[in-house]
């Protein structure tokens, strides 16, 4: 009786994939006459009659109860506070709050809840990728971003549909950027020569002394903050690890320099985009400024956050000669 009150239940949960396999197992679980108080039994009838929040509160009362409990009983308590919080959902129980409430059940021995939490694993990661790709429709390059770091954190993020994002997230960034050019093109010149006489050594350096030239100059403290050096004619990609985004953020003067030395060694508008190693998502531009005849480091989005700054903050202390602007 209790395991089809728990199909019909589950059954009116509308949760993508969710099988009558787990239903039926947990109602296995939970339908063991005697191993459980009364108000245990009536929390359950709840749970079967679709009362999850009224189930919930009767489960939390039980659940304060502490070591009154018997171990089968405490169990039991968490592994339906588990299923009272799955079934609820969002909005009243975010992902993590779901999350939570299952890893708490999964520390009794014998609990049950491992199935649920896999659901939410799935719907979580489900939900973020969705809103990565409808930020990228909208063209919300900051929504994309803030929506993809958290789903390339989760255990088992699908690495190449990260790098798929970081490809649309650096094409948002470039369709921004052309709209500025025709405006820039017809002062570029003298910033290039500007470049080239501040920078007269660049001419004759060859590919590899360039990036030698590169990797002594993104230091922090005598320690470099650039991990990966991808080098073209005109463009330059630098990829700095989440671990190292502090100290890029204290040192934007150093990119300004790196970009205004390579439109000197190949008398061109170079373009400098800084990238997360990790993730290959956008961190910040650096790009020459007509009128300033230098470069300018425009910081994107959650670009410059690391563990000891906040998303697209910009230093307190930043050199005069610098230019930088958020976007």
């Amino acid at each position: 009786m209790l395991r089809a009150m728990l199909q019909r239940a589950y059954a009116t949960r509308a949760i993508p994939g969710l099988t009558l396999a787990i239903a039926i197992g947990l109602a296995s679980t939970i339908a063991v006459p005697g191993c459980a108080p009364s108000e245990l039994s009536a929390a359950r009838g709840k749970i079967a009659a679709g009362q999850y929040g009224d189930a919930r509160a009767d489960l939390l009362e039980l659940a304060a109860r502490g070591k009154s409990l018997t171990p089968n009983e405490r169990r039991e308590v968490k592994d339906d506070l588990c299923i009272t919080d799955f079934m609820i959902g969002r909005p009243s129980f975010s992902f993590a709050e779901q999350r939570s409430s299952c890893n708490d059940a999964l520390q009794e021995p014998g609990s049950q809840s491992a199935p649920i939490l896999a659901r939410i694993e799935t719907a979580d990661a489900q939900y973020e990728a969705q809103r990565v790709d409808s930020a990228l429709t909208e063209g919300d390059l900051a929504g994309a971003e803030d929506a993809a770091l958290v789903y390339s954190r989760m255990a088992g993020a699908d690495q190449a549909l990260v790098a798929k994002w970081s490809k649309q997230m650096w094409t948002l960034v470039g369709q921004e950027n052309r709209v500025e050019q025709p405006a820039r093109k017809a002062h570029l010149n003298p910033a290039i020569s500007e470049t080239s006489r501040n920078h007269p050594e660049m001419k004759g350096k060859d590919a590899d002394e360039f990036k030698q030239w590169i990797s002594e100059t993104a230091t922090a403290q005598g320690e470099p903050f650039v991990s990966r050096i991808t080098l073209g004619h005109e463009t330059l990609r630098l990829s700095v690890s989440r671990a190292n985004l502090h100290a890029a953020a204290l040192n934007l003067d150093k990119f300004a320099t790196i970009n205004d030395a390579m439109a000197a060694r190949c008398g061109c508008d170079a373009h400098t985009d800084v990238a997360q190693l990790e993730t290959g998502f956008p961190v910040c531009l650096i790009r020459l400024d007509p009128e300033m005849r230098r470069s300018e480091v425009v910081i994107l989005p959650h670009g410059l956050g690391g563990p000891d700054t906040n998303p697209g903050t910009i230093p307190a202390t930043i050199p005069k000669d610098v230019s930088v602007s958020m976007r």
